[in-house]
């Protein structure tokens, strides 16, 4: 008898001492209807659309380098195909988390062993990691490049050069107009504040950013 309270006891310590928060996975059948990019998918279950970000990972974004590739690898893994989806809880977006199966392969694994996802800095557990570092040594995939950003930092620096952008643009139009009629080359702009006067008032958008990166004339702005 002091051994069954015992047992019992000890079961219900181990049951406190999960995490507060944590989930169990479930896990449904569904149809992949659309890839947005190499981590988010939408699929179709009782003929409703989830929306799934790919747990664990996190890939390049689509403007950045490999970003289409990582769509793509990820388009042939599992575009029009049944697969097994395992949930576990929703993000701030309310996409849904969760682990894609194609049969016995993990997909989320998958991109991160074919160099085209890192796996997520907060998150992700050991075989990722595993799998990341794999990659990075073999150089396959983003890894080939010598300093590749990862998507958290970029999307920071993206939002940054937004910022930055909205105030240059601010400051030129408090500095006064600028003359539109002759159109002029990023040579014979003598200054950045001035480019963006430019730019912005002159909407001479291709003709001084010819990388379409928001920023005019990138010589002046590195100066």
């Amino acid at each position: 008898m002091k051994k069954l309270i015992l047992f019992v006891l000890l079961q219900a310590l181990i049951f406190i001492s999960l995490p507060v928060n944590a989930k169990p996975f479930r896990s449904l059948q569904c149809k992949i209807v659309g890839v947005s990019d190499g981590d988010t998918v939408r699929c179709l279950y009782n003929n409703k659309p989830l929306k799934v970000r790919l747990l664990y990972i996190d890939a390049p974004e689509s403007s950045q380098p490999f970003g289409k590739k990582s769509m793509q690898l990820l388009s042939r893994l599992v575009f029009k195909k049944y697969v097994t989806l395992k949930i576990q809880g929703y993000d701030r977006y309310n996409r849904v988390l969760g682990v894609i199966y194609d049969k016995n392969l993990n997909v989320n694994l998958k991109m991160v062993q074919a160099g085209l996802a890192w796996a997520y800095r907060y998150n992700s557990q050991d075989i990722y990691r595993n799998a990341q570092q794999k990659a990075k040594s073999h150089g396959l995939g983003l890894w080939r490049d010598k300093s590749p950003i990862e998507p958290y930092e970029w999307r920071k620096s993206q939002k940054l050069r937004h910022q930055n952008t909205k105030k240059t643009r601010a400051n030129s139009l408090k500095n006064g107009a600028v003359n539109c009629k002759h159109r002029l080359s990023c040579k014979k702009i003598s200054s950045y504040n001035l480019a963006v006067q430019y730019f912005h008032q002159c909407a001479w958008g291709k003709h001084l950013d010819g990388n379409n990166d928001g920023i005019p004339c990138n010589k002046l702005y590195r100066k």
